[in-house]
């Protein structure tokens, strides 16, 4: 649960990161915070964008040496109106004025009839900013006789940015009271009518400055008025014609591809012209491309800190950088189209360190959280000490840390005796069975087998293993079997001796992580060499019981029926009979007790009625012979219980056997199968009753241990196991017997064992 709330506390963290790293990118985009930095990475990718001038355009420069020549700016009208006159005569394509006029002037008369000559003649007007009565701007023409006489009149507006530079310019400007294209866009519609601008003449358009200063040709105005310019040299041109000189003004600072910064105010126009001619006008986008640049590789960073490591992050932003700047230079240089990165890179730079900070957050508080949770959970080894106090969070976290590693150093040490110090080998090993980790008498185990360290894995070590045979002890035919390799996934009990003699008992099972997945496997082994020797002298115990003091006494009863008449007295063959007769019966009785104690057996449905039965005709003669009466009870009743047929028929049979000895000639037995509710469960009672003499109370309680006998009628006869078989096999097959007895009024027995489908259902 924990780890589910510091998940989702790391999964707000990061939604939290997202929505304010995307309204940030947003914001940049929309408020233009970053335009000096875009307008700063334009320039350095417009330096990319260099291209030779269109060579119809030609500039006719007012320049210093003009007015020392023709006098000081501004001319007079007819000097002006005889320098176009010279142009006109060479048959331009086209001829722009990009000189102000006006203010009446004489000579203005001559002048309109020069630029109503062959040639098309575009002059400019002026957009006074602010106008008069509140109007952003006045808008004042050139004098009739110039306006009237020309092809055209045109704005010459620039846009200045922020930082002072002339970079964009709108082809079409005005108001409701009128709206005036550009007087570059006039040329480039002499020039190429069939390709109009229309399309393109509403939002600014950014200059592709194709060089510096002098980039386009330039003749100066007096060698036109001088007549040293040939004709040829200015026919189907495209003619500029505008101050240059220093001293007029009219130059300014410009950014994209202009490493000199400033320019005439005509070379402007002139790039402005080039860039129609040729249609490589640069469009700048709009908010939602921005935002789209801005926000894809954003979201993708975001979405990889969820699943990469530190330093595939640093390569992943590095791409991502590259890939911005690539796109917007792609976008620029190919597409004409500018969309600034710079809102990306910003948040690209902003939304890693966020994160990790708020990483961090949340880890930090996950991290105390689960710190004060172990520090509050008891300590098995000893309570833990209080902390220092400490004010400062960050030395809170250091002692909590400090106190949560001590713990764990503890824990771990006696996790590592403990281990080390355990009476059985232990070995831990991974799923290839390589052994990394063994305790003290595991690695004892090893040096006995002298497994180098090359080989020591659970299949070398199963290598140096024997099979123990059955004969020596084991119960069951065959020999044991050794620990298979590779194991089952469940657990596995074996047996097995070393070549000196050791037997050892052997469990495997699997080690899992907590997931569940296997991660190898634990084995141990328990030294039982005196266990199992123990049990081989209790096993030829057993068998000099059953056969070497059996087999004697049968033949004395065999020899004394051969002799009887042949001389021996009657009273000393009789006893002589009784001993035999004893003997057996106690050589009977231990193996009978030891096959109940150690017999081992695969539970199988018995019922309990035919058990019953069984057992009052393996008696029957010995009924018959005391004339009892038997009362039976419940045989056609069809009670199972799980065990083993012939133990649970024997302890019937011992309990019969009991009751058929203690009561007298003609007595009643009253035998009974039941089904009761006994210990939270439903049990079968086995019932045997006798008209005996009965149990003193203070005999009741050992009346089920070994040569216990109550007092009575021929106690001398028995041996006290019959009664403790049937104690050992009631225990084992989870059930119980008791006696209900009092002294004169015999005795009652009551066998009682779990009903088979109540002992299935027990796990």
């Amino acid at each position: 649960m924990n780890q589910q709330n510091g998940k989702r506390r790391l999964a707000t963290e990061w939604w939290l990161v997202a929505l304010l790293s995307s309204a940030l990118a947003l914001f940049l985009v929309h408020d233009r915070a970053t335009q000096r930095l875009d307008t700063l990475l334009y320039d350095l990718l417009l330096q990319f964008d260099r291209s030779d001038p269109d060579p119809r355009i030609l500039i006719v420069g007012i320049d210093d040496h003009g007015m020392r020549e023709a006098g000081a700016w501004p001319w007079p009208r007819d000097l002006q109106a005889a320098l176009i006159d010279r142009l006109a005569e060479a048959d331009p394509a086209a001829i722009a004025y990009d000189v102000l006029l006006l203010d009446s002037k004489p000579g203005d008369a001559e002048l309109g009839r020069a630029i109503a000559g062959p040639a098309k003649v575009f002059v400019p007007l002026l957009m006074r900013a602010p106008g008069t009565n509140g109007a952003p701007f006045d808008i004042v023409l050139p004098v009739p006789e110039v306006g009237q006489a020309a092809d055209g009149i045109g704005h010459v507006n620039l846009l200045v940015d922020p930082d002072g530079k002339v970079r964009r310019v709108r082809l079409l400007a005005g108001d409701e009271r009128g709206r005036w294209p550009h007087l570059m866009a006039l040329m480039h519609d002499a020039a190429d009518p069939s390709v109009p601008l229309e399309g393109r003449a509403g939002e600014p358009l950014l200059i592709p400055f194709a060089g510096s200063a002098g980039h386009f040709p330039t003749i100066g105005a007096s060698s036109v008025l001088r007549g040293e310019v040939p004709a040829e040299l200015l026919r189907n041109r495209l003619i500029l014609v505008g101050a240059t000189a220093e001293g007029l003004g009219d130059r300014y600072a410009t950014g994209g591809g202009n490493p000199g910064g400033v320019l005439p105010g005509i070379e402007i126009q002139a790039h402005l012209l080039n860039g129609l001619l040729s249609d490589k006008m640069i469009e700048e986008a709009g908010f939602w491309p921005h935002a789209a640049l801005a926000l894809l590789p954003l979201w993708f960073l975001l979405f990889a800190l969820r699943v990469l490591q530190p330093s595939a992050i640093f390569v992943l932003i590095a791409g991502l950088v590259i890939l911005l700047l690539a796109t917007a230079a792609v976008a620029l240089l190919a597409l004409r189209f500018w969309v600034t990165p710079v809102p990306g890179l910003a948040a690209l730079a902003i939304v890693y360190p966020l994160w990790g900070w708020r990483r961090l957050a949340a880890a930090n508080s996950y991290m105390i959280g689960e710190l004060e949770r172990f520090r509050a959970e008891p300590d098995v080894l000893a309570p833990a000490s209080p902390l220092p106090s400490a004010p400062d969070p960050v030395a809170r976290q250091m002692a909590l840390l400090a106190d949560a590693i001590g713990q764990s150093r503890d824990l771990r040490h006696f996790v590592t005796e403990s281990l080390r110090q355990l009476p059985d080998g232990l070995f831990v090993a991974d799923r290839k069975g390589k052994v990394i980790l063994a305790n003290t008498e595991a690695e004892a185990l090893v040096e006995e087998l002298q497994l180098p360290c090359a080989e020591q894995t659970l299949p070398a070590l199963y290598a140096r293993l024997q099979p123990i045979p059955a004969a020596e002890g084991r119960p069951g035919g065959g020999e044991s079997e050794l620990p298979p390799w590779p194991p089952s996934e469940g657990t596995g009990r074996y047996r097995a001796r070393l070549a000196s003699g050791r037997c050892f008992e052997i469990r495997v099972g699997p080690r899992r992580s907590a997931q569940g997945e296997l991660l190898g496997w634990i084995v141990r082994t328990t030294d039982i060499t005196t266990l199992w020797e123990t049990q081989r002298q209790r096993e030829d115990m057993l068998q000099f019981l059953s056969h070497d003091m059996r087999s004697p006494q049968a033949s004395i009863l065999a020899l004394l029926d051969k002799a009887e008449g042949h001389g021996i007295d009657p009273a000393i063959a009789e006893r002589i009979e009784g001993h035999a007769r004893r003997t057996i019966a106690l050589a009977e009785g231990f193996v009978q007790l030891a096959r109940a104690e150690s017999l081992p057996y695969e539970p199988e449905p018995v019922n309990a009625a035919d058990m019953l039965v069984d057992a009052l005709d393996q008696l029957w003669p010995r009924i018959a012979a005391k004339d009892l009466k038997v009362a039976l009870t419940g045989e056609d009743a069809c009670l199972f219980v799980a065990g083993e047929r012939s133990l649970l028929t024997r302890a019937v049979v011992n309990l019969i056997d009991n009751a058929v000895y203690h009561s007298s000639p003609g007595g009643r037995l009253d035998c009974s199968i039941d089904l009761r509710e006994e210990q939270g469960g439903r049990t079968v009672i086995c019932r045997i009753a006798d008209e005996g003499p009965g149990i003193p109370p203070d005999h009741l309680a050992a009346l089920f241990e070994r040569f216990r006998q109550a007092p009575g009628k021929g106690r001398g006869d028995g041996v006290g196991l019959g009664l403790a078989q049937v104690h050992t096999v009631a225990g084992r097959h989870g059930g119980w017997v008791r006696c209900e007895s009092q002294p004169g009024r015999g005795a009652t027995f009551l066998l009682g064992l779990p009903l088979l489908s109540e002992l299935s259902s027990d796990p």
